[in-house]
């Protein structure tokens, strides 16, 4: 028996004569758009434990009322676990033939609609944070509410992104179908 896999090998390294290149404008969108998720996701996750950490400080040091304390390390914690859940399943950026690019910008697509709703969940959270910490300290009232209406502010681009999520995950779907079937 001949266990000679240079032929094989070989064949899986060299790409196919009949498959079709590689759009070049598409390959620098995937690659923008993974670079902008990690460099965002690496972000909210330093963000979430800045948070956590500055509210253990001001606990210790300015003897922060429990309850907001807790809001506050809650906020944190559902923060960082939907950030979390929002990039679940990235495979990564794969370049190696066109399905697999048009496989990683699905994947991408969907992680950017998971996001969106993450961001949202987030902000409904930050709300509720800024509504316990405004019943607790009369004194926030004003604070609270600028921050109550920057976190609303930023509801619309979420979804705004969600919807662009969407077209895009029904275009990779109908590439990648006809790409399968062609």
């Amino acid at each position: 028996m001949n266990d000679d896999w240079s032929d094989l090998s070989k064949t899986w390294a060299e790409p196919q004569a009949d498959a079709p290149p590689l759009d070049t404008a598409f390959v620098r969108a995937l690659i923008r758009r993974d670079r902008l998720a990690r460099i965002n996701y690496l972000l909210e996750i330093i963000g979430a434990v800045v948070a956590a950490a500055v509210v253990t400080l001001a606990v210790i040091v300015q003897a922060l009322p429990w309850i907001i304390a807790v809001a506050a390390g809650g906020f944190a914690l559902f923060a960082l676990g939907v950030t979390v859940w929002s990039r679940r399943g990235d495979p990564g950026l794969l370049l190696d033939t066109p399905e697999a690019a048009l496989r990683s910008a699905l994947a991408q697509a969907r992680i950017g609609l998971r996001w969106s709703w993450a961001g949202i969940a987030i902000s409904i959270a930050g709300l509720v944070f800024l509504l316990v910490m405004a019943t607790v300290q009369t004194d926030v009232w004003s604070a609270a509410g600028i921050g109550g209406l920057a976190i609303l502010a930023a509801v619309p681009f979420y979804l705004r992104h969600a919807r662009n999520c969407r077209r895009r995950i029904a275009a990779h779907e109908a590439a990648l179908a006809a790409l399968e079937a062609g």
